[in-house]
């Protein structure tokens, strides 16, 4: 399974794109948008990701607070599409304006698309968020198998 995209929407739901290899070794593609919460570490995933926003947007340290990572879209590419790169989308709350600043890192990848190719880190993901990238697609594939935020185990009115 290869998560395409994942979002919170602006009503509070959950969506993700992904593809998932066919019995004929084909990639078939699915979509999924549910308002059932997630589990506690599919929104921590999330929010570790505002750190590499301000860092690859080259903002100041102080503006992760002010942050809220919003969704990733990921690519596969390379020697047979298995190198990922991912762009992430976030908000950035305004002293003089209502509506958030929509931020958009560059799109970067795990490793250079061509091994033949010296690395480079302005074409690079650093290996933290290459690590919390991965993070975020083992919370989404939980989500994807019903693995969610466990409800109250009373209802008690």
């Amino acid at each position: 399974m290869r998560i395409k995209k994942v979002k919170l929407t602006k009503e509070r739901k959950i969506l993700i794109n992904y593809d998932a290899q066919s019995k004929n070794g084909l990639w078939d593609e699915y979509s999924m948008t549910c308002s059932e919460q997630a589990r506690p570490e599919f929104y921590a995933a999330m929010e570790a990701l505002g750190a590499h926003v301000v860092e690859m947007c080259e903002l100041p340290e102080n503006y992760l607070a002010k942050i809220k990572v919003k969704g990733v879209s990921f690519s596969y590419a390379g020697e047979k599409e298995g190198v990922m790169g991912a762009t992430i989308s976030a908000q950035m709350e305004l002293k003089n304006s209502h509506p958030d600043l929509n931020l958009n890192t560059p799109h970067k990848a795990e490793a250079m698309y061509n091994e033949n190719t010296p690395d480079d880190d302005k074409q690079l993901l650093s290996g933290d968020c290459v690590e919390a990238l991965e993070s975020l697609q083992e919370e989404c594939k939980a989500y994807i198998s019903g693995d969610r935020a466990q409800e109250a185990l009373f209802n008690v009115a």
